[in-house]
């Protein structure tokens, strides 16, 4: 597959990386319209002259074959993934989504007027702890669940460059960090949420101008209650990026902990009521993280099929932040559909 990467900054440029080095997959082109950011394609990729555009539509015209993968700021999202879509391109879009769900509606119908694959690259999913906690519960390992709590901490407030878009963004922790954990939520549960009331928080000893740090009450289809507890700017020990989780359901306990260090590490403990606890074992993957969702890109633009993080699946991932989003400024509860559109 051939593939045009749109955005070099941080974040960009280790997907260039990867992408670069991966089976299957040519990067061809690359754009951006900062010329640091171009020098730097030049010299760390080796890609010659001819491959570093300025522009997606000097990209697109230079690269006719190939799929795009969107990896600008989310307030771009919306707008480079359309372009894309109406040159006819297969798109691999950096989460989220969009910002907005009018916006995430109208990409889909994009895609689906362009025939064309929509896939947002949900990471975390692509793991092994999270596609173990995914089987066990689909499996019936803890029976029906009653609870789920979601603690998420790291210190970020200087992770990132002084002018980094997070530390701008309205909402930082919800709509660029809570989207992998509203996605995991609905991957290892298999269900929607059906209503979120939530509150967030500036930490004034943090570069953030907006919320950093929020919690939100949520209730699934199935009536389980879910408590997330979400910080970037902690004073307290970091958890995880994946969070720490446990899910309590009728028949048992299920916890995933670790990887503190190592986002792709963690462990897995199941107990079950009555018995002993036991650490399970995790599955092996052929692709982790993000080269999951890049050969799942691939797969699915050879094949012709959906793939599991498509656009239309992750509607229901970004109305969960968009609910908060909305609780947060209206001081109430709101409902979510079970597509979650509201």
């Amino acid at each position: 597959m051939q593939l045009i990467q749109v955005g070099l900054g941080g974040f960009g440029r280790s997907w260039a990386t990867l992408c670069r080095a991966a089976a299957g997959v040519e990067l061809v082109a690359v754009a951006d319209s900062d010329a640091g950011a171009r020098r730097w394609a030049a010299t760390e990729l080796g890609l010659p002259a001819a491959a570093i555009r300025r522009s997606l539509d000097d990209a697109l015209a230079g690269s006719p074959d190939a799929a795009v993968l969107v990896a600008t700021p989310p307030d771009t999202h919306h707008a480079v993934a359309v372009a894309a879509l109406r040159a006819g391109r297969h798109v691999l879009l950096e989460k989220p989504l969009a910002t907005s769900m009018d916006d995430a509606r109208a990409l889909v119908a994009s895609a689906d007027r362009a025939g064309r694959v929509l896939m947002v690259s949900q990471n975390y999913r692509f793991r092994r702890p999270a596609r173990a906690m995914q089987r066990l519960v689909a499996e019936g390992a803890i029976g029906g669940l009653a609870a789920v709590t979601i603690r998420f901490r790291r210190d970020s407030r200087a992770l990132w460059p002084p002018d980094n878009f997070r530390y701008l963004m309205r909402h930082p922790l919800l709509l660029d960090m809570g989207i992998h954990h509203a996605d995991l939520l609905r991957a290892v549960t298999g269900q929607e949420v059906r209503s979120v009331y939530a509150r967030g928080w500036r930490v004034p000893d943090s570069p953030y101008r907006h919320d950093p740090a929020a919690v939100a009450v949520m209730e699934l289809a199935g009536g389980a209650t879910v408590v997330y507890e979400g910080d970037w700017a902690t004073g307290d020990r970091d958890t995880s990026w994946n969070g720490e989780w446990e899910l309590l359901g009728e028949d048992g306990r299920l916890r995933w902990t670790g990887g503190e260090n190592d986002a792709l590490a963690g462990t897995i403990l199941l107990q079950r009521r009555g018995e002993a606890t036991l650490e399970v074992p995790l599955p092996d993957l052929n692709y982790v993280d993000r080269a999951g969702t890049l050969d799942a890109f691939r797969a699915a633009v050879d094949t012709g099929t959906e793939p599991e993080t498509s656009a239309r699946d992750n509607v229901g991932s970004l109305g969960i932040v968009l609910g908060c989003v909305a609780s947060i400024a209206r001081g109430e509860a709101v409902a979510l559909a079970e597509a979650a559109g509201w």
